[in-house]
């Protein structure tokens, strides 16, 4: 397995290493802003160009993550290359319209510049894709761009891998003009619910996990989609996931969802709701009621009990968690794919409230933490049998004995003083009342509301866009 690339790492590394190419290695020092190498005899631009090149591709061989070779030097016939390792993720968390725009633009800059990355250096190594980055990320996050360029190169990879750079004349995402146009056109559609309802699809994020989209022809695909779904009384979200389904099909148009990449990870590329028998269908398909399990955490730690609360389905899981602040908040519906290195997906909240009503019509939850108590004394008055939700979910708890130690580990938390201990106790009182719902009153057809939920994380299934995942 890779190493990580740390100076501490690369330093020990060509310690070893007498030279790069045929040119003799004198001096490896460490300093604070990375590795400084030394190089026996002067180098013209054409031997220092070849020397960079066969150092980025001996350390990408043996090191995961990025680095980029910096400033050289000639001192006293000496030839001085900074590695810059800096760790990164300083400056706190990306915005989405960030991330998505820097791998927008990395794929860009190969279909329209011809551009070929070999490995995720190559694209901080190139003068004119990290300049574009850097003003992507602007002062408050350039140092977060390392951090992302192995997403953006394993992106890149995973998808030229299936299509030719020919094939397409833009990526476009956020606020652009494709993106602008597929929302106004979502707000147009009408979705038909199997009690024949006609209703608004919601947000674009509800139907469509599209966060950047590949077209060819721009203009005639947009006109295409316009005569698919008329205006009148007519326009179904069926008709636009069908023009959708087409241009995709005709290599016209693909909107990309984008997950980060891990280090270690590498990216593949895989389509949802082209056909039945598309990945995510067939693996989930493949799920039978046996391998599916919930299990509830009660676990003591440091923030008073574990937030944990799963559904697993042998490579999947789904998270059904708060949200990971200091203040309360509603659960969240989140899968992951084991060895994707990232999530599957996370279920529209909306979608998750109408399954509810579908497939569990007697049920009391509700997923709004200001219905929940925030106090001991709120907690002490509420209502709700708590301690029967518990026992109907005993063989599927994992911490505490019995209810009664579950209940002295929640006061506990309530009497903590600490935020985040006091939003976890609410939270898993929230859990408790969901699960048992669900365990309860669910007809009989518990597993099937677990399969629904997880396509719903993976917006898999007629009701969501047909779409290309990068994960």
């Amino acid at each position: 397995m890779m190493q990580e690339a740390t100076n501490k790492n690369i330093y020990k590394f060509l310690l070893k290493v007498d030279d790069i190419g045929k040119v003799p290695i004198s001096e490896s020092e460490m300093t604070k802003t990375g590795l400084e190498l030394t190089f026996k005899g002067k180098l013209n631009a054409s031997q220092q160009k070849k020397l960079k090149e066969d150092l980025s591709k001996l350390l990408s061989k043996n090191f995961s993550g990025e680095f980029d070779l910096g400033k050289t030097k000639v001192v006293n016939d000496k030839f001085k290359l900074w590695i810059d390792i800096e760790q990164i993720g300083t400056s706190g968390p990306v915005p989405t319209e960030i991330q998505e725009a820097g791998s927008a633009f990395v794929m860009t800059q190969v279909i329209k510049y011809n551009k070929k990355f070999v490995n995720a250096n190559d694209i901080l190594n190139d003068v004119n894709t990290k300049n574009g980055l850097e003003k992507i990320f602007k002062t408050n996050h350039k140092n977060s761009i390392r951090d992302w360029t192995h997403s953006y190169f394993e992106h890149q990879q995973a998808f030229f891998k299936k299509f030719q750079p020919s094939q397409w004349d833009i990526f476009e995402h956020g606020g652009q003009d494709f993106m602008t146009f597929i929302k106004e056109r979502a707000r147009i559609v009408k979705e038909f619910t199997p009690s024949g309802q006609v209703k608004d699809i919601g947000r674009y994020e509800t139907w469509n996990p599209s966060d950047i989209w590949a077209v060819k022809d721009k203009n005639k695909v947009k006109s295409q989609i316009d005569d698919s779904i008329q205006r009148g009384e007519n326009q179904t979200l069926t008709e636009l996931n069908n023009v959708l389904l087409n241009l995709m099909k005709d290599n016209k148009l693909i909107g990309l969802s984008l997950k980060k990449i891990e280090s270690r990870e590498r990216a593949n590329f895989s389509y949802v709701n082209k056909d039945p028998k598309s990945i995510e269908f067939a693996e989930v398909e493949k799920v039978k009621d046996s391998d599916i399990s919930v299990k509830i955490s009660t676990k003591s730690n440091k923030d008073g009990m574990s937030q944990g609360g799963y559904v697993l389905f042998g490579k999947y899981t789904i998270n059904i968690i708060r949200t990971p602040t200091d203040t309360f908040s509603n659960l969240k519906f989140e899968s992951v794919v084991k060895g994707s290195g990232g999530r599957g997906g996370a279920a529209p909240v909306k979608l998750v409230e109408d399954m509810l009503k579908d497939k569990v019509p007697r049920h009391t939850f509700v997923n709004v933490n200001k219905n929940y108590p925030k106090t001991t004394e709120e907690f002490e008055r509420d209502k709700r049998d708590y301690k029967k939700m518990y026992d109907i979910l005993k063989s599927n708890i994992e911490g505490t004995k019995d209810y009664y130690e579950f209940k002295y580990a929640i006061l506990s938390m309530y009497n903590s003083g600490n935020k985040k201990t006091i939003a976890i106790a609410q939270s898993k009182l929230m859990q408790l009342h969901f699960f048992s719902d669900v365990a309860s009153k669910c007809k009989g057809k518990e597993s099937e509301f677990w399969t629904d939920l997880l396509y719903l994380s993976l917006k898999v299934g007629n009701r969501f866009a047909p779409h290309g995942k990068l994960s």
